[in-house]
C-alpha cells in the first residue's frame, strides 16, 4: 500500500539510536518498547548509559523504526514505547516524526528526558506524546550544575510545558547516599514538584545503582561516583515514607 505524502514525509526522517530494549517494565504504565537515542548535553555522574555519549549509533529512518517496533504490538498494546538515551530531545524532529506514526498505530508514546533542551521541535514532540518521565536529578541549581552540568531551571521549564499541553508527567529522581538521601532534600523535591501535582501519576525515588561500571571500563571513561556505595532499599524506604507523609 502507498503511503500518504504526510506518512512519506515523516517515515524518511532519520535519527540515530545506540538501541531497542523490546519489552521493558520499568520505563512508563504497561510492558513496553524502549528506544535509546545518542547525544545528551550533560554528564551526570551517575549516568548508566555512558555510550549515548560517545556512539555514534545507528542511522534509521523513523519508517524503518515504526516497522520493527510495530513487530512487538500484540505485547506493548496496553502498554506503548518510550523514547529513551541519551538525551531523546536532542532529536526532537526524528522522535516526533516516530510518534506520530506510532500513535497512528494507537500506541502510547512517552519520552524519559532531563528536560534539558528546548526549541520548537521540543514543544512540537511534546503535542504528540502522552507521558513524560522527567528526571527531576538535584533539587538546588548547585548541586545540578555540580554533578550534571546542567539545569534543574531549564527541567522545572520542561515540566510547565507539559503541564500546559495536558499531558501527564513522572517524577523521577536517583538517590545516591551521601549526596541526596537526606530527608530535607524529599521535602524540597515535593515542594519543587508541587505546582505540577494535577499532572503527575507518579514520583519514584531511584537507587543509585553501579552495573554500568563495566560500560565505563570499555569506553575507557572515569566513573565519578564508583566509589560511592550503591543505595540501600531501606534508605529508599525510609525517604519514600517522607515523600508520602506531611
Amino acid at each position: 500500500m502507498k503511503l500518504s505524502a504526510e506518512l512519506s514525509t515523516l517515515s524518511s526522517e532519520k535519527g540515530r539510536i545506540s538501541g531497542i530494549q523490546s519489552l521493558g517494565a520499568v520505563d512508563g504504565p504497561g510492558l513496553r518498547t524502549v528506544v535509546f537515542g545518542v547525544g545528551c548535553p550533560l554528564r551526570c555522574a551517575y549516568c548508566h548509559n555512558p555510550e549515548t555519549w560517545t556512539e555514534k549509533g545507528e542511522e534509521v529512518t523513523a519508517g524503518e523504526l515504526a516497522q520493527k517496533i510495530l513487530r512487538y504490538k500484540p505485547y506493548i498494546a496496553q502498554g506503548g514505547v518510550t523514547f529513551s538515551g541519551g538525551e531523546p530531545l536532542l532529536q526532537a524532529k526524528f522522535f516526533t516524526a516516530l510518534a506520530r506514526l506510532l500513535k497512528k498505530e494507537g500506541l502510547h508514546v512517552a519520552v524519559d528526558t532531563s528536560g534539558n533542551v528546548a526549541g520548537e521541535d521540543v514543544d512540537e514532540l511534546i503535542e504528540n506524546i502522552d507521558l513524560a518521565l522527567l528526571d527531576v536529578k538535584f533539587t538546588n541549581e548547585e548541586d545540578y550544575r555540580k554533578y550534571t552540568g546542567g539545569s534543574l531551571a531549564q527541567a522545572l521549564d520542561f515540566a510547565r510545558k507539559i503541564k500546559k499541553a495536558g499531558k501527564r508527567l513522572w517524577i523521577r529522581q536517583v538517590i545516591v547516599e551521601g549526596i541526596n538521601d537526606g530527608e530535607e532534600n524529599i521535602r524540597l523535591l515535593k515542594e519543587i514538584i508541587s505546582p505540577f501535582a494535577d499532572v503527575i501519576d507518579k514520583v519514584e525515588l531511584l537507587p543509585f545503582r553501579k552495573l554500568c561500571s563495566e560500560k565505563y571500563d570499555r569506553l575507557g571513561l572515569n566513573f565519578p561516583f564508583a566509589v560511592h556505595p550503591e543505595t540501600s532499599t531501606e534508605t529508599i524506604n525510609h525517604l519514600v515514607e517522607i515523600l508520602k507523609s506531611e
